[in-house]
């Protein structure tokens, strides 16, 4: 809760798009400290000397949530700078999704997570394994300790879990097989380690290691697990005449969660236009930044999320799947998500650009009307402008170490 001697902050005159409270109006949010205060037409006007930033002509929303990064930074060797793919791009929120796994967790906690130089607020979906590295040549799955079961410690895992559950979200499993191909034991594992929390799944296959048929993993997949990389190609999701797949149909129905999980190659508006003719619309959007994709075709959540709006999804519900959709992913939608008053002061602030521009899955390009394009956000209450030369920085930042 405020205290007195917080200051008070009002985003001023935005449009503010809360779909988790059905809100789409121009409004004033007030912010105390780490909380917000209020949400409203001129509800600012009530508090004389507050600091006002004029957020005429914007976009507000919840603060964005990217649920598929990765921000292991010396962990990871293609991982990416925390705060550049989460403040400094307009999103308060990230989740690492298993760069790294339980013997070195703790490193990664330290180092990034709970680091004082860290803006960004992180959540983690880890691997159940005892070493995985995500990096750029595999490793772990070149020198097969992807599909050991031997990298398998269940009590030693719990353990980490238990430790970590304020910010352990739930786990990114590869589903490697080992001499039976109906099971992948790395997939049962995090069954066992800790079955309330969600399971990340890559649909896709890896390199050196054999993974889990799809149609055999979409049947282990249990409600509210999530699918990342769900508009990719050749993933299986469709069937040889560009059909969802029974499989893939009734774990949608049952509740399995569709991730965008863009990546480099990962996404393809064909797939995601197939599958949303189809009724099948993905749950939420994420990028899967790493070194490989964030200087194209991915670039930016934003940039990431312009492009399901150019697929014709209605603006409120591309904001839902990185506001109130991608909290529930993650159980966190007691704190997240929305703009109601008492909840944690978190803010995004979106242009929309009206001009022609080409949006890229890596495979297809198409001509947009408009983009959104991040302005900056609010984090625990503190602003912080978005930067849109991430190049450059990522440069000075090389340069400095």
């Amino acid at each position: 809760m405020p205290s007195a001697q917080d200051p008070v902050l009002v985003l001023k005159g935005g449009r503010v798009i809360d779909p988790a409270n059905a809100t789409d109006q121009i409004a004033d949010v007030v912010t105390q400290g780490d909380t917000i205060l209020e949400v409203g037409p001129d509800a600012g006007d009530r508090y004389p000397g507050a600091e006002v930033r004029d957020a005429t002509g914007q976009v507000v929303t919840p603060g964005l949530i990217d649920i598929h990064t990765h921000c292991f930074t010396g962990l990871g060797d293609f991982c990416l700078p925390t705060d550049l793919m989460g403040v400094d791009s307009g999103v308060p929120i990230i989740v690492d999704a298993g760069t790294t796994s339980t013997t070195i967790f703790g490193l990664a906690r330290k180092g990034i997570i709970d680091h004082p130089d860290t803006k960004t607020k992180i959540f983690a979906l880890m691997d159940p394994s005892q070493i995985y590295l995500a990096n750029k040549t595999f490793i772990c799955h070149y020198l097969r300790i992807a599909d050991d079961e031997r990298n398998i410690d269940i009590e030693a895992a719990k353990a980490v879990v238990d430790a970590n559950r304020d910010i352990i979200v739930g786990f990114k499993v590869r589903p490697t097989i080992t001499d039976n191909p109906d099971r992948s034991p790395f997939l049962e594992a995090a069954h066992q380690i800790a079955p309330d929390l969600p399971i990340m799944i890559h649909l896709g296959s890896f390199p050196h290691t054999p993974v889990l048929d799809t149609e055999k993993l979409l049947y282990q997949l249990r409600k509210g697990d999530i699918i990342t990389h769900a508009c990719r190609g050749g993933g299986g999701q469709l069937d040889a005449h560009g059909e969802p797949t029974k499989a893939f149909t009734d774990a949608y129905d049952r509740g399995v969660l569709m991730d965008i999980g863009h990546s480099a190659g990962d996404f393809h508006f064909r797939t995601a236009r197939r599958l949303m003719e189809r009724g099948y619309m993905p749950n939420t959007i994420s990028t899967d930044l790493n070194v490989f994709n964030v200087d194209g075709p991915v670039h930016s959540l934003s940039t990431t999320m312009s492009k399901l709006w150019a697929l014709d999804v209605p603006l409120e519900q591309v904001i839902a799947m990185n506001t109130i959709n991608a909290a529930k992913a993650i159980n966190r939608e007691d704190q997240y998500g929305t703009l109601t008053p008492g909840r944690a002061a978190e803010v995004s602030v979106l242009n929309i650009e009206e001009q022609p521009c080409v949006l890229s899955d890596g495979h297809e390009e198409i001509t947009a009307d408009r983009r959104l394009r991040a302005v900056g956000c609010l984090r625990n209450g503190q602003w912080h402008d978005a930067v849109h030369d991430q190049k450059a920085v990522r440069a000075e930042m090389k340069e400095a170490v």
